[in-house]
């Protein structure tokens, strides 16, 4: 108990804005009022039982103004300002941050085939269903080049997730999806006693669904990222990540398995019907649409599994240090990890072209390396400014990026199935936005 209230303590001498802070958003532009109906969204939420809690973070300027934490993290356990998220493809920026570090350092180019640090890549196959009643289902044509290095990091290599397929069933993906299946390729964080390496070479041997550069499709490209990492940089990916992302940005709790030390703090994953049925989660796999999902508690504390798209388990406030580095172009409290040219190529440049990056968002989004970018603002959902960018995980965590406005929304639950929260996201960034008052 004296070392508990000993590490309160040292925790709220180091961060003075963060815990039991005075908050002024008026100084930074932002009005005190009109923040508070996002007390009042979550609030009405937590009421109808849809989550069972959540925390909120809305900076601007470099200021942290709201920073609400509400409802449950597990039963009998209130949400905190400190409590660990699985983040899962809020994974992909991070991992995404660390190849373009090993990019400024000249380790590699984007324009690098991926078969120069991984030769299983070489001489990639396109996946092409034969007519209706041939005696073949698919046949195997060359692709037109390899998979590059700046293919994997704008998801535009050909290479899929598996479930995506219960959303956007079509006869090719199924049979790309079944090849997956037979190589025993899941969907890149629930395989705790192999390594990543071993997943990405029975991958890379795999056709690819389309020719690389030729569709978006989001896929296991940052899990191949991740083992990149490995090969270039000579250090496990976990360790490279800790190294030269998570102690330089002071990210202090962010893990891929968490410590024993502060497993407590992890919040438990919700099943809801979004109807007022919510049921914690424990250890049994978690279905959502078909997906299974690893055992959620397993997940978090163990195993040797470093999947880039889908393995960190954060904090809101350590997610807020990544994000706000980025915002500040690649430089916090100054410590600079990457370089304002690099940041405005990953955040601000459509890698996409013409296609349009609809996973997560509506038609007219687009692509960076590593984010989804709001080019301009003529589409179903509004995230604010144009250039803004964002990302998002399956167990309900998002964050948005607004150069324009300085301003940085993070929200994280831990509640499935994915799309349920989709309209209370929405709703948080306009209540964000609407906030401004300068």
């Amino acid at each position: 108990m004296i070392l508990h209230g000993m590490f309160i303590a040292i925790f709220v001498i180091l961060m003075p804005s963060v815990l039991g802070a005075e908050y002024n958003p008026e100084k930074v532009g932002l009005s005190h009022e009109r923040l508070k109906r996002i007390d009042t969204l979550i609030n009405k939420h937590i009421e109808d039982k849809k989550i069972a809690g959540a925390v909120v973070l809305v900076a601007r300027k470099g200021e942290i103004e709201y920073f609400r934490t509400a409802g449950n993290a597990d039963i009998g356990k209130p949400m905190q300002k400190d409590t660990i998220f699985r983040v899962v493809s809020m994974t992909k920026p991070l991992a995404s941050v660390a190849i373009m570090m090993l990019y400024e350092e000249g380790k590699l180019l984007l324009s690098d085939p991926v078969s120069k640090y991984i030769p299983e890549f070489k001489n990639p196959k396109v996946i092409v269903p034969e007519p209706e009643g041939s005696e073949f289902k698919y046949k195997l044509v060359d692709a037109k080049r390899e998979v590059t290095v700046r293919d994997l990091l704008s998801h535009s290599s050909g290479i899929l997730y598996l479930f995506p397929a219960n959303y956007f069933p079509d006869k090719k993906r199924q049979m790309l999806v079944d090849l997956y299946k037979e190589a025993d390729i899941t969907d890149g964080f629930c395989r705790p006693d192999e390594e990543i390496g071993d997943m990405v070479k029975r991958l890379a041997r795999l056709p690819l669904y389309e020719n690389p550069g030729e569709a978006w499709e989001y896929g296991l490209n940052s899990d191949i990222l991740g083992y990149l990492v490995e090969v270039v940089s000579g250090m496990k990916f976990d360790k490279f990540m800790d190294e030269r992302l998570f102690k330089p940005l002071k990210m202090k709790d962010s893990y891929f398995y968490v410590p024993k030390e502060k497993q407590e703090r992890i919040s438990a994953v919700w099943l809801s019907d979004w109807k007022g049925s919510l049921k914690r989660v424990g250890n049994e796999p978690l279905i959502d649409n078909n997906l299974a999902l690893c055992p959620t508690d397993a997940y978090a504390t163990s195993g040797k599994y470093l999947a880039g798209g889908g393995s960190v388990l954060s904090t809101v406030y350590d997610y807020y240090r990544f994000a706000q580095m980025l915002l500040n172009y690649g430089e916090l409290d100054g410590v600079r990890l990457l370089s304002r040219k690099t940041v405005e190529l990953m955040t601000a440049t459509n890698h996409i072209g013409d296609f349009d990056a609809t996973f997560l968002h509506s038609n007219g989004w687009k692509f960076g390396l590593g984010f989804a970018i709001q080019e301009d603002r003529k589409h179903d959902v509004d995230s604010g400014s144009e250039g803004v960018y964002e990302w998002a995980g399956i167990y309900s965590t998002r964050f948005s990026i607004d150069p324009k406005e300085d301003k940085i929304t993070i929200f994280m639950s831990q509640t499935s199935p994915f799309g349920v929260h989709f309209e209370l996201w929405d709703k948080i960034l306009v209540l964000s936005n609407s906030a401004i008052a300068d």
